[in-house]
């Protein structure tokens, strides 16, 4: 029997570095699943279903893929799997804002979420076509590449000076966009934030936590503080939601692709991930 494909073994990178937009993975002809902003907010429920959709994914060969989403939370700060929570977030001025400190099943650093902030997620099989195209985007730091170089031709298209990076995208004015991502056996997603009118003020107070020098787990897994914008802010405006929606969607090649729905089976995913998860306070704490 054939085996079947996986991902090659992830590796460490060097510290983040300019890099070009050729042999970008939108280059590929992509029969996505699109699944479209939906209007849902609470930050609990979108996180459980980036988990549902990738595990199954991952776990049925049935289900459609590769997957393109988009999303927007309420304010909110989401740590990465691996952080201490504490030591990123100021807790005090997250809740004076009301504000939850969420933690998410992917690793990487803390970001701030808010309706001006526009999530974009992928979730491919080892043997999708753009893969095989572009074999480097199958291991780390190649695999941000999957939504990173499609955004920075979407915030491009729309005026912006972008620039990529192993890690971000980058504008004049500071960081656009950040990315993290989760390796299944059978699946792998990534995702990222765009910065579009973000609450740049509610970002600074929020994402400044104490830190905690000497603790080890802070040491390796503790934020990159850079200065960020946003596309309003280097625009002078922010785009309309149309607007930025066709960007995104034609930057991906998805420009005719149908919307769609979350299955039956991902939805009883969603509630089981939020019932034995993404509800419970030791979860986001980093304590359960």
């Amino acid at each position: 029997m054939a085996r079947r494909a996986q991902w090659a073994p992830w590796t460490s990178s060097a510290r983040p570095r300019r890099t070009s937009l050729a042999a970008s993975p939108s280059a590929v002809r992509t029969a996505w699943r699109y699944l479209p902003d939906d209007g849902e907010r609470d930050p609990r429920t979108n996180l459980a279903r980036e988990e549902a959709i990738a595990r199954h994914v991952a776990a049925d060969a049935a289900a459609p893929a590769p997957v393109l989403r988009l999303w927007r939370d309420a304010p909110c700060a989401v740590v990465g799997r691996f952080q201490l929570a504490a030591a990123e977030v100021d807790i005090g001025v997250a809740a004076a804002m009301g504000a939850p400190v969420l933690r998410r099943f992917t690793g990487g650093g803390t970001v701030w979420h808010d309706p001006g902030n526009l999530n974009v997620s992928v979730v491919f099989r080892p043997e999708d076509a753009v893969l095989d195209a572009v074999p480097s985007l199958r291991r780390l730091p190649g695999l941000y590449r999957l939504v990173l170089a499609p955004l920075a031709d979407a915030v491009g298209s729309l005026g912006v000076a972008a620039e990529l990076t192993e890690r971000d995208i980058v504008a004049p004015g500071g960081k656009l966009s950040g990315v993290a991502a989760w390796i299944g056996g059978r699946a792998l997603l990534v995702h990222a934030t765009l910065l579009v009118d973000a609450d740049l003020d509610a970002l600074a107070r929020v994402c400044n936590g104490p830190g905690a020098p000497g603790d080890p787990r802070w040491e390796r897994t503790r934020s990159r503080r850079v200065a960020v914008t946003s596309v309003a802010r280097e625009l002078g405006a922010a785009p309309a939601p149309a607007s930025l929606e066709a960007a995104v969607l034609a930057a991906f090649g998805a420009a005719s692709a149908a919307r769609a729905t979350l299955s039956p089976a991902e939805r009883e995913a969603v509630e089981r991930l939020l019932r034995d998860r993404y509800s419970d306070p030791a979860w986001h704490a980093g304590t359960g």
